[in-house]
């Protein structure tokens, strides 16, 4: 920003407006995702699962939580066989 350009704020009933509607839109999406892990219970599938799963690969965690399961395990192995 150049030293004579001024920012120009929204003001607060703006940015309500602008909050509400993201709030709206999230509400809208929880409930999408509620309806779609009742169909996955319906289907015999376990929700909780494939939603954490889900969840890793659209954040791109997939193979960082798949390590730490690994490491986890290798953990486990080694306390037992001590």
């Amino acid at each position: 920003m150049n030293m004579n350009e001024v920012k120009k704020f929204k003001t607060k009933a703006e940015y309500v407006e602008m909050l509400k509607r993201e709030f709206y839109e999230i509400e809208s999406i929880m409930e999408n995702v509620a309806e779609i892990k009742a169909e996955i219970k319906e289907a015999g599938f376990d929700a909780t699962l494939l939603a954490k799963i889900s969840k890793a690969m659209a954040e791109n965690k997939a193979d960082e939580i798949i390590q730490k399961n690994e490491d986890f395990a290798a953990g486990v192995d080694e306390v037992r066989n001590s």
